[in-house]
């Protein structure tokens, strides 16, 4: 059976990402929002309302014993006619209003109060299940849209010749593209299994990379370099591998906490969590050991001043999304390309 897959939804994917992280982005405010309103009203009618009308019963009261006070001494002093208490009778019957007036608020506030604090324990269990959904697409869906568009990319760059007149290049004749893998076939024409494939799933999701905090320039690596051949034929493999001219010194990567002092460290190119993201992020790891994925909060640094003292990682840090970059101490010494294939391996004089 020598037909292809019409592969034309890579593109969708892509798009599909950000507006996904978007959406899980206003859900989330939407709740935060949500909590905030229903514990200021709680907080209001708790500290301001009670309080209020616990004092207007207070002074209400005390207006009745004035007013008490006033038709008696009225009273006292009155010639026999009724009639010349009427006013002083009529303020006490308003004062008497006015408490009932203020009793009654008092208790509509502490029933209001007491169903409000019920409802908002029902509404706290239902939204805490959606923020869980939520945090669970974040990590999960996004990650998913990921493999599955890196997958399609894949099988764009390996999938027959004769699929060629549908309008989709192979693996050996694609120019990289937007729906295409980076991958550098070798002179035999196919390109070979990249053992740093697995690198990828110690990689944090985007929403983890989302909240990453600033580090000090003085916190990276200290400056190192190769001797100048051997840096000559490390920036020749990456200009084979047609990185673009982009401007990217104002971004940032995202670092797991202690990266940057590691002399043995990786480097993938993400979809970008936000706007400030390169979509790079560095992981340390043990050479001959997969890494782990790290737990804790994440640190991000900006790409000038992490080109600033690692100079030989600029060209590099403009190769393509889905590219995975392998450092150890001075010198680059893989490049895994976004389907998995290792586009550039560095050999040492003991190998050559």
């Amino acid at each position: 059976m020598n037909q292809g897959a019409k592969v034309t939804s890579i593109a969708a994917l892509r798009e599909f990402r950000p507006a996904l992280i978007k959406f899980i982005e206003e859900a989330r405010a939407a709740l935060t929002a949500a909590e905030t309103e229903a514990l200021r009203t709680l907080e209001w009618l708790r500290s301001d309302r009670q309080a209020y009308w616990k004092r207007e019963i207070r002074l209400r009261s005390d207006e009745i014993v004035r007013c008490k006070t006033e038709l008696f001494n009225k009273q006292r002093s009155a010639t026999g006619d009724p009639r010349s208490a009427v006013e002083e009778r009529k303020a006490l019957d308003r004062a008497k209003q006015r408490v009932e007036e203020a009793q009654q608020k008092a208790e509509h506030t502490r029933r209001w109060l007491r169903d409000l604090e019920k409802e908002h324990m029902q509404y706290k269990g239902m939204s805490q299940g959606l923020s869980t959904q939520l945090a669970k697409l974040e990590d999960r869906a996004v990650f998913d849209l990921d493999q599955m568009a890196a997958a399609l990319e894949q099988y764009v760059a390996l999938v027959a010749p004769s699929v060629h007149e549908d309008g989709l290049g192979t693996g050996a004749s694609a120019t990289p593209g937007a729906t295409e893998s980076f991958a550098q076939p070798d002179a035999g024409g196919s390109a070979s299994s990249s053992p740093y494939a697995a690198f990828r799933k110690a990689t944090p999701s985007a929403g983890r990379r989302r909240r990453a905090e600033e580090i000090e320039p003085d916190e990276l690596w200290t400056r190192t370099n190769l001797p100048r051949v051997a840096a000559q034929g490390q920036l020749e493999a990456i200009e084979s591998l047609h990185p673009p001219k982009d401007d990217i010194a104002g971004l940032w990567a995202t670092c797991a906490p202690g990266a940057m002092t590691q002399s043995s460290v990786y480097l993938e190119r993400c979809e970008p969590a936000e706007e400030w993201d390169s979509g790079w992020y560095i992981g340390p790891f043990t050479p001959g050991v997969e890494p782990e994925p790290h737990r804790r909060e994440l640190e991000k640094v900006r790409l000038a001043d992490l080109i600033e003292h690692r100079p030989d990682l600029a060209r590099a840090l403009l190769l393509h999304r889905g590219t995975l970059i392998v450092v150890e101490g001075a010198a680059i010494t893989a490049i895994t390309a976004p389907n998995d294939t290792l586009a550039y391996a560095r050999v040492t004089e003991s190998e050559a």
